[in-house]
Protein backbone atom coordinates (compact mmCIF):
# COMPACT_ATOMS: atom_id res chain seq x y z
CA UNK A 1 0.00 0.00 0.00
CA UNK A 2 1.50 3.35 -0.74
CA UNK A 3 1.56 6.18 0.77
CA UNK A 4 -0.50 8.12 -1.40
CA UNK A 5 -3.66 5.96 0.14
CA UNK A 6 -3.17 7.42 2.76
CA UNK A 7 -2.46 10.62 2.90
CA UNK A 8 -4.89 13.13 4.85
CA UNK A 9 -4.96 16.86 6.39
CA UNK A 10 -2.16 17.58 8.46
CA UNK A 11 -2.43 21.35 9.69
CA UNK A 12 -2.30 23.93 7.41
CA UNK A 13 -4.16 22.17 4.49
CA UNK A 14 -0.75 19.94 4.13
CA UNK A 15 -1.41 16.83 3.48
CA UNK A 16 0.72 14.13 5.37
CA UNK A 17 0.26 9.63 5.79
CA UNK A 18 0.87 10.21 9.74
CA UNK A 19 -2.70 9.19 11.69
CA UNK A 20 -3.51 11.19 14.88
CA UNK A 21 -7.47 10.09 14.88
CA UNK A 22 -7.81 6.72 17.01
CA UNK A 23 -8.02 4.23 14.77
CA UNK A 24 -6.59 5.41 11.59
CA UNK A 25 -4.43 3.29 9.74
CA UNK A 26 -0.76 4.26 10.69
CA UNK A 27 1.57 4.95 7.28
CA UNK A 28 3.73 1.55 8.61
CA UNK A 29 1.97 -0.88 10.86
CA UNK A 30 5.24 -1.17 13.35
CA UNK A 31 5.92 -3.86 15.91
CA UNK A 32 2.90 -6.38 14.92
CA UNK A 33 3.96 -8.68 13.00
CA UNK A 34 2.60 -11.36 15.35
CA UNK A 35 -0.93 -10.02 15.19
CA UNK A 36 -0.77 -9.19 11.23
CA UNK A 37 0.61 -12.91 11.35
CA UNK A 38 -2.10 -14.69 13.45
CA UNK A 39 -4.75 -12.54 11.02
CA UNK A 40 -2.50 -13.80 7.92
CA UNK A 41 -3.07 -17.37 8.77
CA UNK A 42 -7.03 -17.16 9.52
CA UNK A 43 -7.48 -16.01 6.32
CA UNK A 44 -5.22 -17.47 4.07
CA UNK A 45 -6.60 -20.86 5.71
CA UNK A 46 -10.29 -19.66 5.04
CA UNK A 47 -9.37 -18.84 1.28
CA UNK A 48 -8.27 -22.10 0.66
CA UNK A 49 -11.17 -23.59 2.20
CA UNK A 50 -9.94 -24.56 5.34
CA UNK A 51 -11.55 -23.23 8.72
CA UNK A 52 -9.62 -21.70 11.85
CA UNK A 53 -11.54 -22.59 14.76
CA UNK A 54 -9.90 -19.87 17.19
CA UNK A 55 -11.22 -16.86 17.53
CA UNK A 56 -8.67 -13.97 17.88
CA UNK A 57 -8.52 -11.56 20.87
CA UNK A 58 -6.88 -8.17 20.99
CA UNK A 59 -6.58 -6.65 23.58
CA UNK A 60 -4.31 -3.44 25.56
CA UNK A 61 -5.37 -0.09 26.52
CA UNK A 62 -6.47 2.58 23.73
CA UNK A 63 -4.24 3.94 21.52
CA UNK A 64 -1.81 0.95 20.69
CA UNK A 65 -3.45 0.16 17.38
CA UNK A 66 -6.49 -2.45 18.20
CA UNK A 67 -9.07 -0.50 15.97
CA UNK A 68 -6.28 0.17 13.38
CA UNK A 69 -5.28 -3.48 12.91
CA UNK A 70 -9.17 -4.31 12.47
CA UNK A 71 -9.21 -2.00 9.52
CA UNK A 72 -6.06 -3.51 8.65
CA UNK A 73 -7.49 -7.47 8.65
CA UNK A 74 -10.49 -5.85 7.06
CA UNK A 75 -8.83 -4.62 3.77
CA UNK A 76 -6.71 -8.01 3.75
CA UNK A 77 -9.47 -10.05 4.09
CA UNK A 78 -11.35 -8.19 1.12
CA UNK A 79 -8.04 -9.00 -1.16
CA UNK A 80 -8.54 -12.17 -0.09
CA UNK A 81 -12.07 -12.44 -1.36
CA UNK A 82 -13.23 -12.79 2.12
CA UNK A 83 -16.38 -11.13 3.49
CA UNK A 84 -16.21 -8.93 5.88
CA UNK A 85 -18.86 -7.68 8.56
CA UNK A 86 -17.23 -5.18 10.91
CA UNK A 87 -19.06 -2.88 13.78
CA UNK A 88 -18.40 -1.01 16.81
CA UNK A 89 -19.98 -2.95 19.64
CA UNK A 90 -21.97 0.47 20.21
CA UNK A 91 -23.75 -0.74 17.40
CA UNK A 92 -24.51 -3.85 18.58
CA UNK A 93 -26.31 -3.06 21.91
CA UNK A 94 -29.39 -5.66 21.82
CA UNK A 95 -29.98 -8.79 20.80
CA UNK A 96 -32.21 -7.72 18.30
CA UNK A 97 -29.69 -5.07 17.19
CA UNK A 98 -27.21 -7.31 15.68
CA UNK A 99 -29.88 -9.42 13.85
CA UNK A 100 -30.77 -6.08 12.07
CA UNK A 101 -27.51 -5.42 11.41
CA UNK A 102 -26.38 -8.67 10.38
CA UNK A 103 -29.47 -9.29 8.32
CA UNK A 104 -31.35 -5.78 7.92
CA UNK A 105 -35.10 -5.20 9.37
CA UNK A 106 -37.36 -7.02 8.81
CA UNK A 107 -35.98 -9.79 6.63
CA UNK A 108 -34.37 -11.73 9.77
CA UNK A 109 -38.39 -12.74 10.68
CA UNK A 110 -39.65 -12.68 7.44
CA UNK A 111 -39.13 -16.74 7.48
CA UNK A 112 -41.89 -17.61 10.44
CA UNK A 113 -44.94 -18.60 8.66
CA UNK A 114 -47.76 -17.12 10.27
CA UNK A 115 -50.46 -19.68 12.12
CA UNK A 116 -54.11 -19.10 12.06
CA UNK A 117 -56.43 -20.54 14.52
CA UNK A 118 -59.53 -19.44 15.84
CA UNK A 119 -59.69 -16.75 13.08
CA UNK A 120 -56.89 -15.44 15.19
CA UNK A 121 -53.43 -14.91 13.09
CA UNK A 122 -50.50 -15.48 15.04
CA UNK A 123 -46.72 -14.94 13.75
CA UNK A 124 -44.86 -16.19 16.31
CA UNK A 125 -41.39 -14.50 17.09
CA UNK A 126 -38.33 -16.75 15.74
CA UNK A 127 -35.56 -17.07 18.56
CA UNK A 128 -32.94 -14.60 17.59
CA UNK A 129 -30.04 -17.41 17.93
CA UNK A 130 -31.01 -19.50 14.81
CA UNK A 131 -32.27 -16.22 13.03
CA UNK A 132 -28.78 -15.48 13.10
CA UNK A 133 -27.57 -18.43 12.43
CA UNK A 134 -29.38 -18.97 9.21
CA UNK A 135 -28.37 -15.61 8.71
CA UNK A 136 -24.51 -16.03 8.47
CA UNK A 137 -25.17 -19.16 7.06
CA UNK A 138 -26.26 -18.23 3.83
CA UNK A 139 -23.53 -15.68 3.39
CA UNK A 140 -21.07 -18.41 4.86
CA UNK A 141 -22.55 -20.13 1.36
CA UNK A 142 -21.36 -17.62 -0.83
CA UNK A 143 -17.93 -17.05 0.80
CA UNK A 144 -15.89 -17.04 3.78
CA UNK A 145 -16.53 -14.86 6.40
CA UNK A 146 -14.77 -12.42 9.12
CA UNK A 147 -16.74 -10.59 11.94
CA UNK A 148 -14.76 -8.02 13.45
CA UNK A 149 -15.84 -6.80 16.80
CA UNK A 150 -14.62 -3.59 17.95
CA UNK A 151 -14.54 -2.26 21.73
CA UNK A 152 -15.77 -5.79 22.99
CA UNK A 153 -15.31 -5.09 26.26
CA UNK A 154 -18.33 -2.96 26.34
CA UNK A 155 -20.69 -5.67 24.80
CA UNK A 156 -23.88 -6.49 26.93
CA UNK A 157 -23.23 -9.93 28.63
CA UNK A 158 -26.10 -11.63 26.61
CA UNK A 159 -25.77 -10.14 23.20
CA UNK A 160 -21.56 -11.06 23.39
CA UNK A 161 -23.00 -14.57 24.44
CA UNK A 162 -25.25 -14.67 21.21
CA UNK A 163 -22.41 -14.12 19.05
CA UNK A 164 -19.56 -16.59 20.29
CA UNK A 165 -22.41 -19.56 20.80
CA UNK A 166 -23.31 -18.89 16.89
CA UNK A 167 -20.06 -18.64 16.19
CA UNK A 168 -19.00 -21.81 17.83
CA UNK A 169 -21.82 -23.30 16.53
CA UNK A 170 -20.69 -22.62 12.35
CA UNK A 171 -17.53 -23.30 13.26
CA UNK A 172 -18.43 -27.20 14.76
CA UNK A 173 -20.35 -27.11 11.04
CA UNK A 174 -16.86 -26.69 9.49
CA UNK A 175 -18.09 -23.15 8.10
CA UNK A 176 -15.06 -20.85 7.21
CA UNK A 177 -15.92 -18.14 9.81
CA UNK A 178 -13.18 -15.85 12.01
CA UNK A 179 -14.46 -13.89 14.72
CA UNK A 180 -12.46 -10.77 16.07
CA UNK A 181 -12.80 -8.98 19.04
CA UNK A 182 -10.83 -5.95 20.43
CA UNK A 183 -10.76 -4.38 23.86
CA UNK A 184 -9.46 -2.93 26.47
CA UNK A 185 -7.14 -4.94 29.11
CA UNK A 186 -10.63 -5.19 31.15
CA UNK A 187 -12.14 -7.70 27.58
CA UNK A 188 -11.16 -11.15 29.48
CA UNK A 189 -13.39 -10.25 32.39
CA UNK A 190 -16.21 -9.14 30.08
CA UNK A 191 -16.07 -12.41 27.97
CA UNK A 192 -15.79 -14.39 30.82
CA UNK A 193 -18.95 -12.99 31.90
CA UNK A 194 -20.79 -13.81 29.22
CA UNK A 195 -20.34 -17.51 29.82
CA UNK A 196 -18.97 -19.00 26.70
CA UNK A 197 -15.87 -20.57 27.81
CA UNK A 198 -15.04 -21.63 24.48
CA UNK A 199 -13.58 -17.92 24.29
CA UNK A 200 -10.74 -19.36 26.40
CA UNK A 201 -9.46 -21.01 23.45
CA UNK A 202 -8.66 -18.32 21.61
CA UNK A 203 -5.57 -16.65 20.58
CA UNK A 204 -5.21 -13.69 22.48
CA UNK A 205 -2.96 -11.23 20.88
CA UNK A 206 -1.88 -8.40 23.47
CA UNK A 207 -1.19 -5.11 22.07
CA UNK A 208 1.79 -3.53 24.15
CA UNK A 209 4.10 -0.56 23.78
CA UNK A 210 6.79 -0.79 20.56
CA UNK A 211 9.95 -1.27 21.08
CA UNK A 212 12.61 1.18 20.65
CA UNK A 213 13.22 -0.34 16.75
CA UNK A 214 9.83 -0.57 16.21
CA UNK A 215 8.86 2.73 17.42
CA UNK A 216 11.63 4.34 15.23
CA UNK A 217 10.53 2.48 12.05
CA UNK A 218 7.10 3.79 12.84
CA UNK A 219 8.58 7.49 12.39
CA UNK A 220 11.61 6.53 9.89
CA UNK A 221 10.04 4.64 7.25
CA UNK A 222 7.20 6.58 6.23
CA UNK A 223 9.84 9.45 5.82
CA UNK A 224 11.80 7.40 3.91
CA UNK A 225 8.96 6.28 1.24
CA UNK A 226 8.52 9.55 0.49
CA UNK A 227 12.28 10.43 -0.10
CA UNK A 228 12.33 12.22 3.20
CA UNK A 229 15.21 11.51 5.90
CA UNK A 230 15.41 11.91 9.46
CA UNK A 231 18.62 11.89 11.60
CA UNK A 232 19.57 9.19 14.07
CA UNK A 233 19.50 11.55 16.58
CA UNK A 234 16.40 12.93 15.59
CA UNK A 235 14.72 9.26 15.91
CA UNK A 236 16.04 8.73 18.51
CA UNK A 237 14.46 11.87 20.29
CA UNK A 238 11.31 10.59 18.99
CA UNK A 239 11.28 7.25 20.56
CA UNK A 240 12.01 8.64 23.24
CA UNK A 241 9.44 11.45 24.13
CA UNK A 242 6.75 8.79 22.72
CA UNK A 243 7.72 6.19 25.66
CA UNK A 244 6.84 3.86 22.49
CA UNK A 245 3.37 4.74 22.54
CA UNK A 246 1.57 4.46 18.66
CA UNK A 247 -0.94 7.22 19.10
CA UNK A 248 1.97 9.60 20.30
CA UNK A 249 4.67 8.55 17.59
CA UNK A 250 1.48 9.16 14.69
CA UNK A 251 1.57 12.64 16.57
CA UNK A 252 5.13 12.98 16.07
CA UNK A 253 5.09 11.88 12.73
CA UNK A 254 2.59 14.34 11.64
CA UNK A 255 4.17 17.67 13.63
CA UNK A 256 7.81 16.44 11.50
CA UNK A 257 6.06 15.90 8.50
CA UNK A 258 4.40 19.77 8.66
CA UNK A 259 7.46 21.51 10.04
CA UNK A 260 9.88 20.66 7.64
CA UNK A 261 7.08 21.24 4.89
CA UNK A 262 9.59 20.14 1.59
CA UNK A 263 8.94 16.96 0.02
CA UNK A 264 12.68 16.43 -0.12
CA UNK A 265 13.81 18.07 3.57
CA UNK A 266 15.59 16.53 5.89
CA UNK A 267 14.76 15.88 9.81
CA UNK A 268 17.20 17.14 12.46
CA UNK A 269 17.50 16.99 15.91
CA UNK A 270 17.07 20.55 15.91
CA UNK A 271 13.61 20.09 14.14
CA UNK A 272 12.22 17.63 17.18
CA UNK A 273 13.32 20.36 19.45
CA UNK A 274 11.63 22.97 17.75
CA UNK A 275 7.84 21.14 17.44
CA UNK A 276 8.51 19.37 21.07
CA UNK A 277 6.62 22.03 22.42
CA UNK A 278 3.32 21.60 20.14
CA UNK A 279 4.12 17.90 20.99
CA UNK A 280 4.10 18.58 24.69
CA UNK A 281 0.75 20.41 24.24
CA UNK A 282 -1.13 17.28 22.15
CA UNK A 283 -0.11 15.46 24.45
CA UNK A 284 -1.12 17.32 27.86
CA UNK A 285 -4.27 17.29 26.29
CA UNK A 286 -4.52 13.96 25.69
CA UNK A 287 -3.72 13.35 29.56
CA UNK A 288 -6.31 16.23 30.80
CA UNK A 289 -9.38 14.23 28.80
CA UNK A 290 -7.89 11.07 31.07
CA UNK A 291 -7.35 12.64 33.88
CA UNK A 292 -11.08 14.12 34.18
CA UNK A 293 -12.01 10.56 33.52
CA UNK A 294 -10.30 9.17 36.70
CA UNK A 295 -12.32 12.15 38.31
CA UNK A 296 -15.45 11.22 37.03
CA UNK A 297 -15.16 7.57 37.66
CA UNK A 298 -14.02 8.60 41.49
CA UNK A 299 -10.60 6.98 40.92
CA UNK A 300 -8.43 9.53 40.97
CA UNK A 301 -6.85 8.44 44.65
CA UNK A 302 -6.66 5.40 43.48
CA UNK A 303 -4.38 6.71 40.41
CA UNK A 304 -2.56 8.86 42.48
CA UNK A 305 -1.89 5.82 45.29
CA UNK A 306 -0.75 3.37 42.43
CA UNK A 307 1.29 5.89 40.65
CA UNK A 308 3.51 6.51 44.12
CA UNK A 309 3.77 3.25 44.46
CA UNK A 310 5.06 2.29 41.20
CA UNK A 311 7.63 4.95 41.13
CA UNK A 312 10.30 4.85 38.34
CA UNK A 313 8.98 1.16 37.53
CA UNK A 314 7.63 -0.21 34.21
CA UNK A 315 5.85 -3.12 36.41
CA UNK A 316 4.42 -4.01 39.93
CA UNK A 317 3.22 -6.94 40.90
CA UNK A 318 -0.52 -7.15 42.34
CA UNK A 319 0.36 -7.46 46.09
CA UNK A 320 2.23 -4.41 46.00
CA UNK A 321 -1.07 -2.10 43.86
CA UNK A 322 -3.34 -4.34 46.76
CA UNK A 323 -0.68 -2.33 49.56
CA UNK A 324 -1.24 1.02 48.12
CA UNK A 325 -5.03 0.62 47.83
CA UNK A 326 -5.48 -0.85 51.01
CA UNK A 327 -5.18 2.33 53.21
CA UNK A 328 -7.59 4.28 51.19
CA UNK A 329 -10.15 1.68 51.45
CA UNK A 330 -9.44 1.84 55.60
CA UNK A 331 -9.44 5.94 55.10
CA UNK A 332 -12.76 6.09 52.89
CA UNK A 333 -14.47 3.71 55.72
CA UNK A 334 -14.99 1.18 52.88
CA UNK A 335 -14.61 -2.42 53.34
CA UNK A 336 -11.24 -4.20 52.67
CA UNK A 337 -12.01 -6.95 51.75
CA UNK A 338 -9.85 -8.28 48.47
CA UNK A 339 -13.50 -7.98 46.19
CA UNK A 340 -13.22 -4.33 46.82
CA UNK A 341 -9.43 -3.55 46.08
CA UNK A 342 -9.89 -5.73 42.56
CA UNK A 343 -12.72 -3.70 42.07
CA UNK A 344 -10.57 -1.09 42.13
CA UNK A 345 -8.00 -2.38 40.04
CA UNK A 346 -10.48 -3.63 37.32
CA UNK A 347 -11.58 -0.19 36.83
CA UNK A 348 -7.78 1.05 36.75
CA UNK A 349 -7.42 -1.31 33.99
CA UNK A 350 -10.63 -0.12 32.44
CA UNK A 351 -9.11 3.19 31.72
CA UNK A 352 -5.12 2.32 30.82
CA UNK A 353 -3.40 2.98 33.81
CA UNK A 354 -2.43 -0.08 34.60
CA UNK A 355 -3.37 -3.83 32.66
CA UNK A 356 -1.71 -7.27 32.57
CA UNK A 357 0.01 -8.13 29.37
CA UNK A 358 1.70 -11.05 30.56
CA UNK A 359 5.09 -9.44 31.96
CA UNK A 360 7.17 -11.23 34.70
CA UNK A 361 4.22 -13.04 35.74
CA UNK A 362 0.02 -13.78 36.34
CA UNK A 363 0.51 -11.31 38.94
CA UNK A 364 2.14 -8.83 37.57
CA UNK A 365 0.78 -5.21 36.11
CA UNK A 366 2.51 -3.11 34.03
CA UNK A 367 1.76 0.80 33.48
CA UNK A 368 -0.89 1.38 30.50
CA UNK A 369 -0.43 4.66 28.85
CA UNK A 370 3.03 5.41 29.18
CA UNK A 371 3.73 8.43 31.54
CA UNK A 372 -0.03 8.86 32.49
CA UNK A 373 1.28 7.88 35.98
CA UNK A 374 3.52 11.47 36.27
CA UNK A 375 1.07 13.24 34.55
CA UNK A 376 -1.72 12.37 37.32
CA UNK A 377 1.03 12.70 40.14
CA UNK A 378 1.79 16.26 38.91
CA UNK A 379 -1.94 16.94 39.13
CA UNK A 380 -1.85 16.11 42.53
CA UNK A 381 -1.75 18.17 45.55
CA UNK A 382 -2.56 18.14 49.24
CA UNK A 383 -6.43 18.27 48.60
CA UNK A 384 -6.03 15.00 46.80
CA UNK A 385 -6.52 13.60 50.56
CA UNK A 386 -10.18 14.91 50.11
CA UNK A 387 -10.55 13.27 46.75
CA UNK A 388 -13.29 10.60 47.09
CA UNK A 389 -11.96 7.19 45.49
Amino acid sequence: MGLNHLMRPCGDGDLCPFATGFGEMPPYFAGRGTQQGAALKSLDAMRAGGRFRRCLVLWGPRGNGKTAMLEWTAREARERGVQVLKYAAVELETREQVMNMVAGRPRWTERVAEVSWGGLRLKPRPQVEDALYDVLLRRLRKAPLALLIDEAHTLEPSVGRLILNTVQKLASSDAAILLILAGTPILADRLAEMEATFWERSQVLPFNLLSKQDASDAIRIPFESAGRTISADALAGVVTASSGYPYFLQIWGALLWSDVGQPAAHVAESDVRRVQPDFNRERDRFYQLRLRELKRLDLFKAAVAVARAYGRAQDLDEAEIVAALEPIIASESTSRDTNSVAAIISRLESVGFIWQPGCAGPDCYSRGIPSLMDYVLKAASPATSATSL
